[in-house]
């Protein structure tokens, strides 16, 4: 998510629409926007971390590797900075400095940042294959913030990995709580109502998942299931 506008820099034209732009998905334009803020504002931290979320959307994940650092070094306690640079080293394949800076962020104060922080850290054990890692990370995350449906659905899918299929179940059946058209939730519900044999409530969720994204590679699994799967009374087809 594109940071709040920053109360200090609210008179900052370039900064203020970037933001704009950034939250409209337009990073082209924000970034040119942000790269002139920077030059009228080189020692505001929040405008080089700003340029840094519009670079990672671009997925130029050096570029906003360099972005982030620039924020740390005008000011090495902004931790959403770090938490950020961290997910542009995972995505860059630099998993062992990720892991530096979301633990940083763990071992300083108090701060919002630690639930994404967890969450982001859940998210480069699972890239390791790290699923019991993987787990105890994104439950730390639905600690500090029960209502997340992201760490929900990740910690569905790193206990499907630990075979905890009930554990599974809870966490997609939360998600479909507030998201019920979820494709990957409404699937993965079914593979963990075939592991306990109730195949016709599982064809349901399959329907659904259908319905929901026809295309997506959990419905074109689904079809699969349902073309081979025998009509059972109320499943539509």
């Amino acid at each position: 998510m594109p940071p709040k506008e920053n109360p200090v820099l609210s008179d900052l034209v370039d900064y203020r629409s970037g933001l704009s732009m950034l939250r409209e998905g337009r990073a082209d334009e924000a970034i040119q926007l942000l790269l002139r803020a920077r030059t009228s504002s080189p020692r505001d931290p929040h405008v080089p971390n700003a340029l840094g979320l519009a670079l990672l959307y671009k997925k130029d994940y050096k570029g906003a590797v360099a972005a982030f650092s620039d924020a740390l070094r005008l000011d090495s306690s902004f931790v959403e900075a770090r938490n950020n640079r961290g997910v542009a080293e995972m995505e860059a394949g630099l998993f062992s400095e990720a892991e530096v800076d979301f633990q940083a962020v763990l071992d300083g104060p108090a701060t919002p940042e630690k639930a994404n922080a967890h969450y982001n850290l859940g998210l480069l054990h699972r890239r390791r294959e790290a699923w019991r890692d993987a787990e105890r990370e994104f439950s730390l995350a639905l600690a500090d913030s029960p209502d997340n449906d992201r760490a929900f659905r990740e910690r569905g899918l790193a206990r499907i990995k630990l075979d905890d299929f009930k554990g599974a179940l809870e966490d997609f059946l939360s998600v479909l709580k507030n998201e019920p058209r979820d494709p990957v939730a409404n699937y993965q519900v079914a593979v963990c109502l075939l592991s306990s044999g109730r195949r016709d409530l599982a064809a349901r969720y399959m329907q659904r998942t259908v319905s929901a994204a026809p295309e997506s590679e959990e419905g074109r699994r689904a079809r699969r299931f349902l073309a081979n799967e025998p009509v059972a009374p109320g499943v539509e087809r």
